[in-house]
């Protein structure tokens, strides 16, 4: 991505699905957190201007729209947090933000600094209160790969009913990697410096796929995050510009985001492409999972075994690109189908064959 020295610019494709899936995500997670939490938190670590050029949305307004637009009644305090360094961009947010109506319960707050700085501030503090920090979602998406210390990505994690997405910048990740003024600032995003073993490799697919898993594991293990996932964005030039990270410890967060991830990508494969995006083009049919992709997991993992639909539904979200709604009718209810049938289903209630309710157990034959 080239450097944009601009109060406002216009946007990629690539970040619409981005804002896209922000916005599907977040329309699942307040009125969850704002029924059991009086007080939540959104925080936009590089908030930007809140619009782009053409008066598109920016990832503030996009938030505040999820907000006032909700079809739910949002009655706890919720606070929207937007950092942003740049002075003349900070000051065009605040106009822009300026111009909503914000009801008595939405406290807005603006901060011009760096992202990393305001909430090591912010930590400092509730650590001298022996205070936590309330339930959060922090949107993270910086233009480069410096500002996000794994460290801090740790420190929010550790409190209780937060959540990350991070813009994780591969292509200049991957560009500047060899470059060893950078050296610190890469062991600082990534918490380690395992990613030194890729600078002499040349295959760029090996590239990638380790420079991905690396960082994936640095928020597993290092950061502490139960649940990761990751959508990937390709530029115009059909390179990966940057992966999309999610990290959250509850299992519900990870099927909200999941569905969001694959309204954006129908095929499971969490990728967004500018190169293939056409907007005017019209959409004939919404393309399937593969299914048969998902029943060979699940022969892998339990042919010659019997699996309850709990613990199955939780493989399948947890485990797998899939979601939790695409194995029962889909697979399971055409393995029982089957002549002969490729599954034998015991429940202590009486069901529909077809149907999967919570106390069968199913054996893969």
């Amino acid at each position: 991505m080239a450097k944009i020295t601009s109060t406002i610019w216009s946007i990629d494709p690539h970040t619409e699905a981005k804002h896209g899936i922000l916005r599907k995500y977040l329309d699942a997670w307040l009125p969850i957190m704002a029924r059991w939490n009086g007080r939540i938190l959104y925080i936009d670590g590089f908030a930007g201007p809140g619009e782009y050029m053409g008066g598109k949305d920016g990832s503030p307004s996009i938030a505040i729209k999820a907000v006032l637009e909700h079809k739910a009644n949002l009655k706890s305090e919720i606070i929207m947090i937007f950092i942003e360094a740049n002075k003349e961009r900070y000051e065009y947010l605040k106009q822009k933000i300026n111009l909503f109506k914000i009801p008595r319960n939405i406290q807005i707050e603006y901060i011009c600094a760096k992202f990393a700085d305001t909430l090591t501030g912010i930590f400092k503090y509730l650590d001298e209160q022996r205070k936590g920090l309330s339930p959060a979602f922090v949107f993270i998406d910086p233009f480069g790969f410096t500002g996000i210390p794994m460290t801090l990505i740790k420190r929010i994690m550790e409190n209780a009913k937060c959540e990350v997405l991070i813009t994780f910048m591969y292509e200049e990740i991957n560009r500047f990697i060899g470059d060893n003024k950078l050296w610190d600032s890469l062991i600082e995003t990534f918490g380690t410096d395992k990613w030194k073993q890729i600078i002499s490799e040349k295959d760029p697919r090996k590239r990638m796929k380790s420079l991905h898993a690396i960082y994936k594991e640095q928020l597993e293990c290092g950061a502490g995050i139960k649940f990761v996932r990751s959508f990937k964005m390709v530029n115009k030039v059909n390179k990966t510009d940057y992966f999309l990270f999610f990290g959250t410890n509850n299992i519900i967060g990870l099927k909200k985001m999941k569905e969001a991830m694959w309204r954006i990508d129908k095929s499971g494969l969490f990728q967004f492409s500018d190169v293939t995006d056409n907007p005017n083009q019209p959409v004939l049919f919404d393309m399937l999972p593969n299914y048969s992709q998902l029943k060979n997991i699940l022969l892998q993992k339990f042919k010659g075994k019997s699996v309850g639909i709990t613990e199955l539904e939780n493989f399948i979200l947890t485990q797998t690109p899939f979601r939790e709604t695409h194995y029962k009718k889909q697979i399971l209810g055409e393995m029982e189908k089957a002549q002969p049938p490729e599954i034998k289903v015991k429940c202590q209630t009486k069901r529909r064959k077809g149907t999967f309710i919570s106390d069968c157990i199913v054996e893969f034959l």
